[in-house]
């Protein structure tokens, strides 16, 4: 997995939006998107199901995130 990628991953969740994500990360939805299938493709699920509504976690995109905020919290304790 790519530290970056996961970071991309989770902004865009905890935003529930690629739109919100991208304001804050300073980067392009599409450049986001990108890096979302990348992820995808890696890990080998689809994390988010996207629709005409907007974005939703898929069951495995949910564990993911369970796993990264952990982590980025621990990772930040550090500092």
């Amino acid at each position: 997995m790519d530290w970056r990628r996961l970071q991309v991953f989770n902004k865009i969740a905890n935003f529930n939006s690629f739109t919100e994500a991208s304001k804050n990360l300073k980067k392009s939805q599409s450049a986001l998107s990108r890096d979302i299938i990348y992820l995808e493709k890696k890990a080998g699920f689809k994390v988010f199901v996207r629709d005409i509504r907007g974005i939703k976690l898929t069951k495995e995109g949910q564990a993911l995130l369970s796993i990264t905020k952990e982590f980025f919290n621990k990772i930040d304790s550090l500092k």
